[in-house]
């Protein structure tokens, strides 16, 4: 009977693979932009002699994505990709989402597969700003198309003259706002240089951009803002230093005016397995910090001259939540 346990067991978590096994096949094909490749019918040959790759290791993730239902083989023996991998796993694609797949394979599954070591040694890995801020930009965009019809109604219902994005990315709520809401003075805020250049280069001349440290900007702030949104943010910066941080904006924030946080909320009713996965990826650093809960929140409303409006989710599956505040 324990042999019977141990094989069922093992059985269940080799099925649980399945869903891992096309997670890291659209990866990889993301990564090289096979589907794109494959797009028409090719023949697997003629791919790996075109770009000189490994024409067996090629072979064996098209067998793959045959098994997982990414790619099918016509009777010629040509190889073809589906069209949702094509709209969904190609970098040119106007609908692609592969960047989520780069930061989960490159960023969050090597922290995690860490911990027994991490866990012995007492030790923490450095996140690398530098390495992957434009990967996490550009996955901070795709949660943009979540949380924007919330932003957008904030604005809307606040209408504020001046509006502070603090870690702006790639300026995707700046652009929006400027383009429905015309003469409000925007400014946003980016450290790293390269989403910085990017993010100067796509927006209005009028969008005012500062490629510069959040707590040096803040400490040499004196103009006040109506809105200020601090999205994908609080995940930076130790328990201990959110209190000055909301202090801070909330000393540039005119009476009345908003603050508008996206985070994903730990203990929350929402989200467990993200939730608790995403906050194990973040302590594993030195650099990162642990998830907020609702509760925190609130005592850093309260310590901070706030009043929590509303906390509602966004992305229910990952826990994501928008929460404003309001300057008393």
């Amino acid at each position: 009977m324990l042999e019977v346990r141990r094989f069922l067991q093992a059985r269940k978590w080799m099925k649980s693979n399945e869903s891992f096994l096309k997670t890291w096949h659209a990866h990889v094909g993301y990564k090289l932009n096979l589907f794109r490749l494959f797009e028409s019918g090719e023949k697997v040959h003629t791919i790996a002699k075109t770009y000189d790759w490994d024409e067996e290791l090629l072979e064996s993730w098209v067998d793959v994505g045959l098994s997982v239902g990414h790619l099918k083989k016509n009777i010629t023996g040509r190889i073809k990709a589906k069209k949702k991998m094509v709209r969904f796993a190609t970098v040119d694609s106007d609908e692609s989402a592969g960047i989520l797949l780069r930061e989960m394979m490159e960023l969050h599954i090597p922290t995690l597969l860490e911990y027994p070591d991490l866990i012995q040694r007492k030790d923490k890995r450095v996140y690398q700003d530098q390495a992957f801020g434009e990967v996490v930009a550009e996955t901070s965009a795709l949660l943009e198309k979540a949380a924007l019809p919330a932003v957008m109604k904030l604005v809307t219902k606040s209408k504020p003259g001046s509006a502070l994005d603090l870690g702006c990315g790639y300026g995707g709520y700046l652009a929006k706002i400027h383009h429905q809401f015309k003469g409000m003075k925007l400014t946003g805020v980016e450290k790293n240089r390269d989403v910085f250049n990017y993010a100067r280069q796509r927006l209005p001349d009028d969008i005012q951009l500062l490629n510069q440290d959040l707590t040096a900007f803040l400490n040499n702030q004196n103009d006040s803002v109506d809105l200020v949104m601090v999205h994908n943010l609080l995940y930076y910066f130790p328990k201990d230093k959110r209190g000055a941080l909301l202090k801070n904006i909330s000393e540039l924030t005119t009476p009345g005016g908003k603050i508008s946080i996206i985070t994903p909320i730990h203990h929350s009713q929402y989200g467990g397995m993200f939730t608790s996965a995403f906050n194990a990826f973040m302590t594993a650093h030195a650099n990162l910090y642990p998830l907020p809960t609702i509760d925190e929140l609130k005592e850093l409303a309260t310590i901070s001259g706030l009043t929590m409006l509303s906390a509602e989710p966004i992305i229910k599956e990952g826990g994501w939540f928008i929460i404003i505040f309001t300057k008393n």
